[in-house]
């Protein structure tokens, strides 16, 4: 079940976060983090299991940004990643927002490129770490 703005509890995501980037477990404040800084969210459940999980950032106005985008690996390839941003997009779209922006590694071009119809653009990065 595909959820906008749904509760969660900051040790579900924590976890999930976990599992989906491969580092330890974390302590963060996931419901404050999205409820200060946040358009929203979208939550992927089984049953009561948090599953997948995209916090949608944005600027307050035209820019939208998809960032956390996971999904646990045992229900990855399964469309789950698909819906959550399909959600992000529709949610983007109804808050007027004109862009929406997401960062990827790599490997996951084909999914953001070709699954979701994000298209190439120029950007740049420094590393502060």
């Amino acid at each position: 079940m595909i959820e906008w703005r749904g509760a969660f509890e900051d040790t579900e995501v924590n976890a999930l976060h976990a599992e989906c980037f491969g580092h330890p477990l974390q302590g963060n404040d996931w419901w404050s983090r999205v409820n200060q800084f946040s358009l929203g969210w979208v939550l992927a459940r089984r049953a009561t299991r948090l599953i997948g999980f995209v916090n949608l950032a944005w600027d307050g106005a035209a820019h939208a940004f998809v960032l956390d985008t996971m999904v646990a690996p045992a229900f990855q390839r399964q469309g789950i990643a698909k819906g959550l941003i399909e959600e992000a997009v529709a949610r983007s779209k109804q808050a007027d927002c004109d862009w929406l922006h997401v960062d990827f590694e790599p490997h996951l071009q084909s999914f953001y490129r070709d699954t979701c119809g994000f298209l190439p653009t120029h950007a740049g990065l420094i590393s502060l770490k």
